[in-house]
């Protein structure tokens, strides 16, 4: 059994989290630099999680609140299309509303300071949508 990474797609930063090999925790793992490109924030990503023991990934999908896709939507469908082909590994679209603000409240709560919660928010916004898709996950196959 290996583990799912999970994925915070943002045009400047990525954000990276993984399972642990029974897929019912996330942790943080890194940010990471977007490219110019959509296909090479897409090796860069790959680059990056080369040496992981991992099966699927997660990636955030940033809906409207009306739950319509927006511009970034379609960049981050593109985004799993373009994963999935070149890495072989079956990609999952979770969707992401509120997440971000949702991190950002539980860092204000825990009193880090601003320019910490700046280079934190988009790893553990990975970590967020990684471990809601594991707990729906692990829910599932309960009932």
């Amino acid at each position: 059994m290996n583990k799912i990474i999970g994925i915070d797609f943002g045009e400047a930063r990525i954000g990276l989290s993984i399972s642990d090999l029974s897929k019912m925790m996330a942790f943080p793992l890194k940010c990471i630099k977007a490219g110019k490109k959509l296909e090479e924030t897409t090796l860069i990503l790959l680059k990056e999680v080369e040496n992981e023991r991992f099966d699927e990934f997660v990636i955030g999908l940033p809906l409207l609140m009306s739950g319509k896709d927006s511009p970034m939507t379609t960049k981050v469908r593109n985004f799993a299309v373009d994963l999935e082909s070149k890495s072989g590994k079956k990609v999952h679209l979770w969707d992401e509303r509120l997440t971000s603000k949702e991190v950002e409240n539980l860092m204000m709560q825990g009193s880090v300071k601003r320019k910490k919660r700046a280079a934190l928010s988009d790893t553990l916004a990975a970590t967020l949508i990684l471990q809601n898709f594991l707990d729906a996950k692990s829910f599932q196959t309960q009932l």
